[in-house]
Order: C-alpha cells, then structure tokens, then sequence
C-alpha cells in the first residue's frame, strides 16, 4: 500500500484504522454516538490529509493531479453527507450506505487511485524538501504536520493520559486520536476501579472518561479522585465525555469534580480544544 512516501504511507495507515473502526461500530444501536465519534474523526483526518497528499503531488508535478483532486472533493463530499443524514438520525439510509462507501474508498481510492502517483512521489526530492517543510519537532519522523488538528501548547508526547469508559469503541477511537498526536503513553480501563488503582502507580497528566448510558461509576470516580487529600493525583485534570441522554449530566459532573465536560460525538479538533482546555485549567 505504499505511495513511495513515508508521510502520505502513514497517513494511509491511520485513514485505514478509523474506517476499519467506523465499519466495527455500523450495528452497535447502544454506541450510536461512538459511532458518531467514529465518523467525525474519519472526517477529520481525511479532510487533514487530502490536504497534505494534495501538497505533495503538486510538488512531485503529478500530471493527473486535478482529476485525483476531484476524487477528493467528492469523497469530502459523499462522508460529509452522510453525516449530516446520521445527525439527522436517519440511520438506516445510513447503516448500508456507509458499509458500501468505506469499501470503495479503501478498495478503489487508497489501494488503487493513490497508488498512480507513487513512481512521481518515490525518492523525489521536491517531495521530500515538502515533507520536511511541514515536519513538526513534536512529530514522530516521517510525519507531516499535524499543526491544523493538534494544538501545539501541549507536548503530548511527554504526555501520559488515562482513558476510561465501558465502551470499548470509545477507548479506540480515544487512542486512535491520542496516536495521531504521538502521545507519549496511553493507557485504557473499562471500570473504574481499576483505573484508579493504576493511578497509585502511574501518574496521568489527564484522564478522558468516557461517561456511557449504563455507566453508573463515573461520578463516584470523580468524587473518590477529588476526596483524596494530599495524594499525587488528586490534581489531575478529568475531562468527561457524555454520551448522557437525561438533562443536567455534564452539569453533574462538573459538580462530582470535571475539569471539563463535552458531549459525544466529538471529533479531532472538538476533543484537542476540550482535552488543552481541561490540562490549562
């Protein structure tokens, strides 16, 4: 699967994570707003990416270029309507049409039309001064810059960060987003008591809890976070992701002790401005 660029490759690795996550979460009627998470993330990135992929084939002149652009538009296109459908609950139109569109991105745009610009991308050093250009020192090498999704007023990879939740697809789509930013140590709990027995011994810059329907731990773990006097993590910021359905949830857990409360789905950027927001507060 490789264009010949160690940056567009990585790209298409991350790209291929979040729709095999987006296809695991069609079906799941409880996670619905995981889904959702899913989806904006996908859209996110992919939005981040064509970018960059467009930056490089213009660099390496790549003759078909305005037509590929197209495919990219309308590939923006297509997901942006599907998800403003699922916003609008219409789930079924949704359900097969997604399953039906993420098999043609992966099959015939990444694994087939991405593939034609390989021998203009390969070892072509206008490529490379681009991939250099947009290189941030927080990156992993390789990598173009992330500075449009990822706020730079962190050093996530010093960063440590809990995520809990129930939801096993929310702690992916956490980590898938963690990942992107090169976090330095990420660590996942599905109860609450486990998390924070691991915090006795493995100190977190922020935990992400994310707070399910069915979740009846989430404000005792706040709580019991907060009481603890005079421990090393009684400080550590917690930002609660609710997927609550019942009115004054986020206002609850801003009470029990939240650092900071977004609702889901949330998406790249929404959770980066909400997780800076929560460690500087």
């Amino acid at each position: 699967m490789s264009v010949g660029n160690p940056s567009i490759n990585q790209d298409h690795k991350i790209i291929v994570k979040l729709i095999n996550q987006l296809h695991h979460h069609v079906g799941v009627v409880e996670d619905r707003k995981a889904l959702g998470s899913a989806l904006n993330t996908l859209i996110d990135y992919t939005l981040h990416h064509f970018s960059r992929e467009e930056r490089v084939m213009l660099a390496c002149r790549y003759p078909s270029f305005e037509n590929h652009k197209r495919q990219h538009d309308k590939l923006i296109e297509q997901v942006a309507d599907i998800a403003r459908r699922f916003s609008e609950k219409k789930e079924n139109i949704v359900k097969d049409e997604l399953l039906d569109f993420l098999k043609n991105w992966l099959i015939n745009h990444i694994l087939k039309q991405d593939m034609e610009f390989c021998p203009y991308a390969e070892n072509n050093p206008e490529v490379l001064g681009v991939t250099a250009s947009l290189r941030t020192d927080s990156e992993q090498p390789g990598m173009l810059g992330t500075d449009d999704l990822i706020p730079k007023s962190v050093n996530w990879n010093e960063a440590a960060i809990l995520i809990v939740s129930k939801s096993q697809n929310f702690r992916n789509i956490i980590a898938s987003i963690l990942e992107i930013a090169a976090v330095g140590g990420i660590q996942q709990y599905s109860h609450a008591d486990d998390a924070m027995q691991s915090l006795e011994s493995h100190i977190s810059n922020l935990i992400v809890y994310g707070w399910k329907q069915d979740d009846q731990e989430a404000i005792p773990f706040i709580e019991k976070l907060r009481e603890i006097k005079g421990g090393s993590f009684a400080g550590i910021p917690v930002l609660l992701v609710s997927a609550r359905e019942e009115r004054g949830a986020m206002e609850s857990g801003l009470i029990a002790g939240a650092t900071h409360c977004i609702e889901e789905p949330i998406g790249i950027q929404t959770f980066f401005e909400a997780a800076v927001k929560a460690i500087n507060q």
